[in-house]
């Protein structure tokens, strides 16, 4: 196995990425560049890993997973569909790795718990960072440097999630990440209402059109339309494991949208022009501070 002499500030020598979805693409491609970092790939597609094994960046790439949980790695960064890190983080607890690990999902309960569950030295993670194509071939490192990036402590992981929380803020500076902690249950309660809810209005904006005017209507959209609904284009099988994962919280945010737009329809039905503009003059200056 070659052995690089470590750049003083890269705070791993060997980082495994498994999946090379759009995040995960782009968070390897990231990496790609850092002089004396060993970087190894997995994915279950066999296109990906096709084209994967063309970049000769990656010292391995693998569509095995028990290949993938058995290198020597300093860092096994899971960016897999959230089920499959959980399925993934249960393998390497059986395996009864040492190294450290860290997820990139964007619900943080399931995944969480089953690396407590395992034991593992784990510290979750999520940059914000999407687009609404998917996979290998849109991914790009521009995508994650300087994004918004989310640590999830979680203090009953114990002393040594402390140096791995540590070494993760030290990895994503290095891309120019703008690092933010917060806790699993905060973050998760945090993204349903600006994240996951959104997918489900854009969903279901577009389902309505769908089902009301069917596809004779699309040739007369405007922008208005396509630029609300677009993150509902997105590949669904990504989102339906987050947004089940999720589900408490989204519970509850559906509930309060259906109350805003239950008073915007009552709002309608009695004529009230002068309630309505209050009603989005308010709203408006809201999401102009964004």
């Amino acid at each position: 196995m070659p052995k690089f002499k470590l750049p003083p500030k890269l705070p791993f020598r060997s980082i495994g990425v498994a999946g090379l979805g759009l995040i995960g693409g782009s968070l390897a491609k990231a990496f790609s560049p850092f002089d004396g970092l060993k970087l190894s790939v997995f994915d279950h597609d066999p296109e990906t890993v096709k084209e994967a094994r063309k970049i000769r960046r990656f010292a391995q790439v693998t569509d095995d997973p028990e290949e993938f949980a058995t290198w020597p790695l300093d860092l096994a960064y899971l960016c897999l569909p959230v089920g499959h890190n959980v399925k993934m983080i249960h393998r390497l607890g059986r395996l009864k790795v040492t190294y450290a690990v860290t997820d990139s999902g964007s619900s943080k309960r399931s995944t969480n718990e089953a690396a407590l569950e395992e034991g593992l030295n784990f510290c979750g993670g999520h940059p914000i960072a999407g687009k609404e194509v998917a996979g290998f071939a849109h991914s790009s490192a521009d995508l994650i440097r300087q994004c918004l990036f989310i640590l999830t402590p979680d203090k009953r992981f114990g002393p040594r999630q402390t140096e791995l929380l540590a070494k993760l803020k030290a990895l994503h500076e290095l891309l120019g990440c703008n690092i933010r902690l917060m806790s699993p249950e905060e973050h998760d309660g945090l993204y349903a209402l600006v994240s996951h809810l959104p997918y489900l209005t854009a969903s279901a904006l577009a389902g309505t059109a769908m089902r009301l005017g069917g596809p004779e209507v699309l040739p007369w959209v405007g922008t208005g339309f396509k630029d609300t609904t677009r993150v509902g284009a997105s590949p669904p099988a990504k989102w339906v494991e987050v947004v089940m994962d999720n589900a408490e919280n989204l519970q509850k945010d559906i509930e309060a949208l259906m109350g805003v737009l239950g008073e915007m329809r009552d709002i309608l039905k009695n004529r009230e022009y002068h309630r309505m503009m209050d009603l989005l003059e308010t709203i408006s200056a809201y999401r102009r501070k964004a």
